[in-house]
């Protein structure tokens, strides 16, 4: 199931952003980081966001287009004002090992009304991007890197019911790899209702949606 016959299910308000999505970033904005898509939806995703609760929605639920629905009831649980996914992203690490790393991203966030993180988030990425070196900006820089990086002094709420499905989860999934399988199990509870599929990370151009979520609704 998409995003999209998710939230109809879940009878919310849905708004699909298309080729407009970054006009809502400034000018500077977009021209210093000209090319660089994932960067400029950091800021984006922010900006539709604010724009949606003031213009009178009590909450925003985001989720990215390729984010997998696994488990079409699903509703996230309550927050208090602000919430982002956490990853269990199942990576190698440098012997060749497998390892999993727990932390936020912003491929799916809920904001409140009352969020204070909404507005600071925003002057950080304009702050950092504005006196940053163009030709130095690091992938995911101004996103999950800075959410990683804050998380660890502010400690977000996180929901780790959303997830994101690193290249080497992807592969093992793919391949019914069970070793591979249990050991992301065993390290990622509980199992995930929704999982980011990271389409900027993979050559998803053969990827079977359909086939993805009925593995990993068995599988995971």
């Amino acid at each position: 199931m998409g995003v999209e016959a998710w939230a109809r299910n879940q009878e919310f308000a849905y708004q699909f952003y298309d080729d407009d999505f970054f006009a809502v970033l400034p000018e500077w904005y977009r021209e210093k980081l000209s090319g660089r898509g994932p960067i400029l939806a950091d800021l984006a995703r922010l900006l539709h966001i604010r724009a949606a609760l003031e213009a009178g929605a009590d909450r925003v639920i985001w989720c990215d287009a390729d984010t997998l629905i696994i488990d079409e009831s699903w509703q996230p649980s309550e927050t208090e004002h602000s919430r982002f996914g956490e990853e269990c992203w199942l990576q190698r690490d440098k012997s060749g090992g497998l390892e999993v790393r727990r932390q936020p991203h912003n491929a799916f966030m809920i904001f409140l009304q009352e969020s204070p993180v909404l507005s600071f988030l925003i002057h950080t990425i304009e702050s950092m991007i504005k006196r940053v070196d163009s030709d130095h900006i690091a992938p995911q820089m101004v996103g999950p890197k800075l959410l990683k990086a804050l998380h660890s002094l502010a400690h977000f709420d996180l929901e780790p019911e959303a997830g994101a499905m690193s290249p080497v989860l992807l592969d093992a999934v793919r391949r019914a790899d069970m070793q591979i399988i249990e050991f992301f199990r065993e390290r990622n509870a509980p199992a995930p209702k929704c999982l980011n599929l990271c389409a900027s990370l993979i050559d998803d151009s053969d990827v079977d949606v359909q086939d993805i979520r009925q593995r990993v609704a068995r599988l995971l």
